[in-house]
């Protein structure tokens, strides 16, 4: 059941208690290596091929790789 309130009067001898408001948070704690990321199923030679490609990706077009000689 709620709980009856009198109403307010400024003429009022003691303060109204303070009522605590307690709401359920939308964060959700995750420490690290705790719940498993889909970066954690990939395996080393994935993660270096991953890593090659992406600095091969971010060099500028005139660093290349010529196999005949001038």
């Amino acid at each position: 059941m709620a709980e009856q309130r009198e109403p307010y009067s400024a003429e009022r001898r003691t303060p109204r208690k303070h009522k605590r408001v307690v709401r359920q948070g939308t964060e959700l704690f995750d420490a690290d290596g705790v719940k498993l990321e889909p970066g954690d199923m990939v395996t080393d030679r994935q993660r270096a091929a991953d890593d090659d490609r992406r600095i091969l990706g971010e060099l500028p077009p005139h660093w290349a790789v010529f196999n005949d000689k001038r």
